[in-house]
Protein backbone atom coordinates (compact mmCIF):
# COMPACT_ATOMS: atom_id res chain seq x y z
CA UNK A 1 0.00 0.00 0.00
CA UNK A 2 2.90 2.37 0.77
CA UNK A 3 4.34 1.83 -2.73
CA UNK A 4 0.91 2.50 -4.26
CA UNK A 5 0.68 5.76 -2.35
CA UNK A 6 4.10 6.77 -3.66
CA UNK A 7 3.00 6.09 -7.26
CA UNK A 8 -0.16 8.11 -6.69
CA UNK A 9 1.89 11.02 -5.37
CA UNK A 10 4.11 10.85 -8.46
CA UNK A 11 1.05 11.02 -10.71
CA UNK A 12 -0.20 14.09 -8.87
CA UNK A 13 3.18 15.78 -9.23
CA UNK A 14 3.26 14.88 -12.93
CA UNK A 15 -0.18 16.36 -13.47
CA UNK A 16 0.76 19.48 -11.54
CA UNK A 17 3.76 20.01 -13.82
CA UNK A 18 1.82 19.28 -17.01
CA UNK A 19 -1.04 21.54 -16.01
CA UNK A 20 1.17 24.47 -15.01
CA UNK A 21 0.80 27.52 -17.24
CA UNK A 22 3.13 27.49 -20.21
CA UNK A 23 4.57 24.02 -19.54
CA UNK A 24 2.83 22.44 -22.50
CA UNK A 25 2.09 23.45 -26.08
CA UNK A 26 -1.53 22.50 -25.50
CA UNK A 27 -2.01 25.78 -23.66
CA UNK A 28 -0.86 27.97 -26.49
CA UNK A 29 -4.11 28.79 -28.31
CA UNK A 30 -4.59 31.29 -31.14
CA UNK A 31 -5.58 34.82 -30.25
CA UNK A 32 -8.95 34.37 -31.96
CA UNK A 33 -9.97 31.64 -29.50
CA UNK A 34 -12.50 32.45 -26.74
CA UNK A 35 -10.97 34.28 -23.80
CA UNK A 36 -11.66 31.33 -21.48
CA UNK A 37 -9.12 29.29 -23.50
CA UNK A 38 -6.40 31.79 -22.62
CA UNK A 39 -7.13 31.81 -18.89
CA UNK A 40 -4.59 30.38 -16.46
CA UNK A 41 -6.56 27.92 -14.33
CA UNK A 42 -3.79 27.94 -11.72
CA UNK A 43 -4.77 31.56 -10.98
CA UNK A 44 -8.50 30.86 -10.92
CA UNK A 45 -10.31 31.09 -7.59
CA UNK A 46 -11.01 27.44 -6.64
CA UNK A 47 -14.66 28.35 -6.06
CA UNK A 48 -14.89 29.50 -9.68
CA UNK A 49 -14.32 26.09 -11.29
CA UNK A 50 -18.00 25.00 -11.42
CA UNK A 51 -18.95 28.20 -13.25
CA UNK A 52 -15.92 27.94 -15.54
CA UNK A 53 -16.82 24.36 -16.45
CA UNK A 54 -20.39 25.41 -17.15
CA UNK A 55 -19.13 28.20 -19.42
CA UNK A 56 -16.89 25.79 -21.33
CA UNK A 57 -19.73 23.27 -21.71
CA UNK A 58 -21.90 25.97 -23.28
CA UNK A 59 -19.10 26.77 -25.75
CA UNK A 60 -18.68 23.05 -26.57
CA UNK A 61 -22.39 22.80 -27.38
CA UNK A 62 -23.34 26.09 -28.98
CA UNK A 63 -20.29 27.86 -30.46
CA UNK A 64 -20.58 28.38 -34.22
CA UNK A 65 -17.07 27.03 -34.86
CA UNK A 66 -16.61 23.27 -34.82
CA UNK A 67 -12.92 23.62 -33.97
CA UNK A 68 -13.76 25.84 -31.00
CA UNK A 69 -16.42 23.41 -29.79
CA UNK A 70 -13.89 20.60 -30.05
CA UNK A 71 -11.18 22.61 -28.29
CA UNK A 72 -13.64 23.35 -25.48
CA UNK A 73 -13.81 19.61 -24.76
CA UNK A 74 -10.10 19.62 -23.93
CA UNK A 75 -10.46 22.60 -21.61
CA UNK A 76 -13.45 21.01 -19.85
CA UNK A 77 -11.25 17.97 -19.20
CA UNK A 78 -8.48 20.28 -18.03
CA UNK A 79 -10.81 22.06 -15.60
CA UNK A 80 -12.11 18.77 -14.20
CA UNK A 81 -8.63 17.40 -13.48
CA UNK A 82 -6.81 20.63 -12.62
CA UNK A 83 -4.89 20.50 -9.33
CA UNK A 84 -6.42 23.85 -8.32
CA UNK A 85 -9.95 22.41 -8.58
CA UNK A 86 -11.12 21.62 -5.02
CA UNK A 87 -13.46 18.89 -6.33
CA UNK A 88 -11.66 17.24 -9.25
CA UNK A 89 -13.60 14.66 -11.26
CA UNK A 90 -11.08 12.48 -13.06
CA UNK A 91 -13.75 10.25 -14.58
CA UNK A 92 -15.34 13.30 -16.22
CA UNK A 93 -11.91 14.48 -17.37
CA UNK A 94 -11.29 11.10 -19.02
CA UNK A 95 -14.72 11.25 -20.66
CA UNK A 96 -14.01 14.64 -22.26
CA UNK A 97 -10.48 13.69 -23.23
CA UNK A 98 -11.88 10.66 -25.06
CA UNK A 99 -14.30 12.89 -26.96
CA UNK A 100 -11.51 15.33 -27.82
CA UNK A 101 -9.13 12.57 -28.98
CA UNK A 102 -11.78 11.12 -31.29
CA UNK A 103 -12.43 14.50 -32.92
CA UNK A 104 -8.78 15.60 -33.01
CA UNK A 105 -7.05 12.35 -33.97
CA UNK A 106 -4.84 14.22 -36.47
CA UNK A 107 -3.77 16.89 -33.99
CA UNK A 108 0.03 17.13 -33.67
CA UNK A 109 -0.37 17.16 -29.87
CA UNK A 110 -2.56 14.05 -29.78
CA UNK A 111 0.25 11.76 -28.58
CA UNK A 112 0.86 14.07 -25.66
CA UNK A 113 -2.85 14.11 -24.82
CA UNK A 114 -3.03 10.31 -25.03
CA UNK A 115 -0.12 10.18 -22.56
CA UNK A 116 -2.11 12.49 -20.27
CA UNK A 117 -5.07 10.19 -20.59
CA UNK A 118 -3.03 7.12 -19.68
CA UNK A 119 -1.60 8.82 -16.59
CA UNK A 120 -4.99 10.18 -15.63
CA UNK A 121 -6.63 6.79 -16.07
CA UNK A 122 -4.04 5.20 -13.75
CA UNK A 123 -4.58 7.94 -11.20
CA UNK A 124 -8.36 7.63 -11.43
CA UNK A 125 -8.16 3.85 -10.93
CA UNK A 126 -5.84 4.29 -7.94
CA UNK A 127 -8.14 6.85 -6.35
CA UNK A 128 -11.18 4.63 -6.92
CA UNK A 129 -9.40 1.70 -5.29
CA UNK A 130 -8.28 3.96 -2.45
CA UNK A 131 -11.87 5.10 -1.93
CA UNK A 132 -13.08 1.49 -1.80
CA UNK A 133 -10.39 0.68 0.75
CA UNK A 134 -11.41 3.68 2.84
CA UNK A 135 -15.05 2.57 2.71
CA UNK A 136 -14.06 -0.98 3.67
CA UNK A 137 -11.94 0.38 6.51
CA UNK A 138 -14.81 2.57 7.75
CA UNK A 139 -17.21 -0.39 7.61
CA UNK A 140 -14.79 -2.65 9.49
CA UNK A 141 -14.22 0.08 12.04
CA UNK A 142 -17.97 0.41 12.62
CA UNK A 143 -18.31 -3.35 12.96
CA UNK A 144 -15.43 -3.40 15.42
CA UNK A 145 -16.93 -0.55 17.43
CA UNK A 146 -20.31 -2.31 17.50
CA UNK A 147 -18.64 -5.57 18.55
CA UNK A 148 -16.63 -3.70 21.17
CA UNK A 149 -19.78 -2.00 22.45
CA UNK A 150 -21.59 -5.33 22.58
CA UNK A 151 -18.60 -6.81 24.40
CA UNK A 152 -18.70 -3.97 26.90
CA UNK A 153 -22.43 -4.52 27.43
CA UNK A 154 -21.85 -8.25 27.83
CA UNK A 155 -19.04 -7.62 30.30
CA UNK A 156 -21.32 -5.29 32.26
CA UNK A 157 -24.08 -7.89 32.33
CA UNK A 158 -21.56 -10.52 33.47
CA UNK A 159 -20.26 -8.18 36.18
CA UNK A 160 -23.79 -7.31 37.27
CA UNK A 161 -24.74 -10.99 37.39
CA UNK A 162 -21.56 -11.76 39.32
CA UNK A 163 -22.46 -9.04 41.82
CA UNK A 164 -25.96 -10.50 42.19
CA UNK A 165 -24.43 -13.94 42.80
CA UNK A 166 -22.06 -12.51 45.42
CA UNK A 167 -24.94 -10.72 47.14
CA UNK A 168 -26.94 -13.96 47.14
CA UNK A 169 -23.97 -15.81 48.62
CA UNK A 170 -23.78 -13.28 51.43
CA UNK A 171 -27.52 -13.49 51.95
CA UNK A 172 -27.41 -17.28 52.03
CA UNK A 173 -24.52 -17.15 54.49
CA UNK A 174 -26.41 -14.71 56.69
CA UNK A 175 -29.50 -16.90 56.53
CA UNK A 176 -27.35 -19.90 57.51
CA UNK A 177 -26.03 -17.97 60.51
CA UNK A 178 -29.58 -16.95 61.45
CA UNK A 179 -30.72 -20.57 61.20
CA UNK A 180 -27.86 -21.65 63.48
CA UNK A 181 -28.84 -18.96 65.98
CA UNK A 182 -32.48 -19.99 65.85
CA UNK A 183 -31.48 -23.63 66.31
CA UNK A 184 -29.42 -22.68 69.35
CA UNK A 185 -32.30 -20.69 70.81
CA UNK A 186 -34.66 -23.59 70.11
CA UNK A 187 -32.37 -26.01 71.92
CA UNK A 188 -32.17 -23.67 74.89
CA UNK A 189 -35.95 -23.43 74.99
CA UNK A 190 -36.25 -27.23 74.88
CA UNK A 191 -33.74 -27.56 77.72
CA UNK A 192 -35.68 -25.07 79.80
CA UNK A 193 -38.92 -26.90 79.08
CA UNK A 194 -37.39 -30.21 80.17
CA UNK A 195 -35.91 -28.60 83.30
CA UNK A 196 -39.28 -27.16 84.31
CA UNK A 197 -41.01 -30.49 83.69
CA UNK A 198 -38.54 -32.42 85.85
CA UNK A 199 -38.79 -29.82 88.60
CA UNK A 200 -42.58 -30.21 88.58
CA UNK A 201 -42.33 -33.97 88.86
CA UNK A 202 -40.07 -33.77 91.97
CA UNK A 203 -42.28 -31.30 93.90
CA UNK A 204 -44.65 -33.26 96.37
CA UNK A 205 -48.34 -32.63 96.15
CA UNK A 206 -49.84 -30.59 99.03
CA UNK A 207 -52.29 -32.47 101.43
Amino acid sequence: MKQRAIHQARFLVMLAVLLSSGSCSLFRTPGTAPAVFREDFSLLDPKGFPEKIKQLEEISQSHKSMSVRTRALFYIALAHMHYNNPSPDYSKALEYLDKYIVLESNNKDIDEIVAWKSTLHTLDSSLREHKKLEESYAQLKQEYERANKNRELLNKRINDLGQVIENQKKEIKNLGETIKQLDTVQREIEKKKKGIKRAGEKTPLAT
